[in-house]
């Protein structure tokens, strides 16, 4: 997985764009926000919202079951 799962701080109010690009079906999850894209091989899948709840979030992918970052919204 590039780039290696990272901690990504953001402020509470922002809004959150991840862009997540799989060789494989699969469907990347904002745990706490239920948040997901669908993702089809090679093709970019894009979650968009507003942080509007602090915490740490998991953003993960269901199929494959990998920790793509973890979200701290402050």
């Amino acid at each position: 997985m590039t780039p290696p799962p990272a901690r990504i701080d953001v402020t509470r109010g922002q809004i959150v764009r991840i862009m997540v690009r799989s060789d494989a079906t699969d469907v990347a999850h904002v745990h706490g926000y239920d948040k997901a894209a669908y993702l089809e091989p090679n093709k970019p899948g894009t979650i968009a919202f507003l942080a509007d709840q602090s915490g740490l979030f998991a953003v993960e992918t269901h199929i494959s079951d990998l920790q793509l970052l973890q979200l701290a919204v402050h």
